[in-house]
């Protein structure tokens, strides 16, 4: 292995085993809480694990498989644009949470190295990176869904409420539910594990 490239074969399984868990954790979340995951309001509790994404580079490709399957096999489907356009935004968002999210696992992995209290990466570092997935989905869902679900051409006060209704949704779904899960994440081997390589 070239010494310039720590990661392992078996750090690229793992990578691609996080993916698949997540996208299918994503996808029966999504699914048993079908009432309240489609149409013009939504509240999406899978989307909690946009959190992840911060901490685990196979979250990305995870949370875009993940609905894009639910978005495909929803029942009562709103098309291509939904199905495409949601799992895009998702996809997009994981990708620039984790992005952003590089001081963080820094920070953590120092963390993990040293156990000293100050090195614990501060809530800020969190936070910020999180805001990825709660305004991409506000401004890209937020638009189009009025569009489809309406059928005609909706008026901006609606369109406004829309992006506003999955602004909320997205951040009680992140903060309210997905930090916590991060927080509890981070006592664990598999954040110290994602973490290991990070530069």
């Amino acid at each position: 292995m070239a010494r310039g490239n720590p990661k392992t074969e078996r750090d690229r399984l793992l990578t691609l085993v996080q993916g698949a868990v997540l996208a299918a954790i994503y996808l029966v979340a999504t699914f048993l809480t079908s009432a309240i995951s489609f149409g013009m309001v939504q509240f999406r509790i899978s989307e909690a694990l946009a959190a992840l994404a911060i901490l685990f580079p196979g979250a990305p490709a995870g949370l875009f498989v993940g609905c894009l399957l639910a978005n495909l096999l929803n029942p009562a489907s709103l098309g291509i644009v939904d199905i495409l356009g949601g799992s895009i935004a998702t996809g997009v968002a994981a990708l620039l949470t984790y992005r952003l999210g590089r001081s963080y696992r820094r920070s953590l992995q120092k963390y993990y190295q040293s156990r000293e209290a100050a090195d614990r990466p501060a809530m800020i570092a969190r936070l910020i990176p999180l805001a990825s997935p709660v305004i991409i989905n506000a401004l890209v869902v937020g638009i189009y869904l009025p569009f489809i679900i309406q059928g005609t051409e909706p008026t901006l006060p609606v369109v406004l409420l829309s992006m506003l209704s999955i602004f909320i949704s997205q951040a009680i779904a992140v903060y309210a539910l997905g930090l916590p899960l991060l927080l509890a994440l981070e006592r664990t081997p598999a954040a110290q594990q994602a973490v290991k390589h990070e530069e």
